[in-house]
């Protein structure tokens, strides 16, 4: 056990019980995740989650996940998930030799569900993505055992501020955004963050713009 744990747990006294375990909120995620074979993907994450829980370790579920529970249903395969430090998250989930995840590869931020190979991803609360980037990951403040997800408004400005910083590889970012506004019917003055609401605007626009 690594002394970051040790020191979480010692401070912590005795772990957090972790209720039950309800279904996840939209249907139609649901039963895309069922007919694709990607349902493994809630396992992976129910898994992480209530892990973290014990630690008291709180979270956001950003990415493909998020897109999914937020009403547009295209398939993901790995789960990303906010939290307030990603080395001590990673601990947490790995201290265990007989648990449910291991490190993936030499990669510092990434675990991997031994059961079916799903990868989760930790991303750090209160930073960007990366260089350029406008938009910080969002600081989870309660302990949750269930998924808990990115609101809306955030999940928009987070694909927007990728795709904006690596258009090419990063263009289905941009067609999240433009599904969640068409299967959403989002208004044109969403409270996306200020850093990319000229951006969301002009995608609103264009969209308004054009033939049904």
């Amino acid at each position: 056990m690594g002394e970051r744990l040790r020191n979480r747990q010692e401070a912590l006294g005795k772990a957090v019980s972790v209720g039950h375990v309800g279904v996840m909120r939209t249907a139609g995620a649901f039963h895309l995740r069922e007919t694709t074979g990607t349902s493994g993907l809630e396992a992976a994450l129910r898994s992480a989650v209530e892990a973290l829980a014990r630690h008291e370790v709180p979270h956001l579920v950003v990415g493909g996940l998020a897109v999914q529970e937020h009403g547009y249903f295209r398939v993901t395969t790995d789960c990303d998930l906010v939290v307030p430090d990603v080395l001590d998250a990673v601990e947490v989930l790995v201290a265990d030799l007989s648990g449910s995840f291991v490190k993936h590869g030499d990669c510092d931020d990434t675990v991997k569900y031994k059961r079916n190979g799903v990868l989760i991803n930790l991303l750090p609360a209160g930073h960007v993505l990366k260089a350029g980037c406008r938009v910080p990951f969002p600081v989870p403040i309660e302990v949750w055992d269930e998924p808990r997800f990115v609101s809306l408004e955030k999940l928009i400005a987070l694909k927007l501020d990728s795709w904006s910083n690596s258009p090419n590889r990063r263009h289905k970012d941009k067609t999240d955004v433009i599904e969640l506004i068409q299967a959403l019917r989002l208004p044109r003055d969403l409270a996306v963050d200020e850093s990319v609401r000229t951006l969301y605007v002009e995608t609103w626009d264009a969209l308004a713009a054009e033939p049904g």
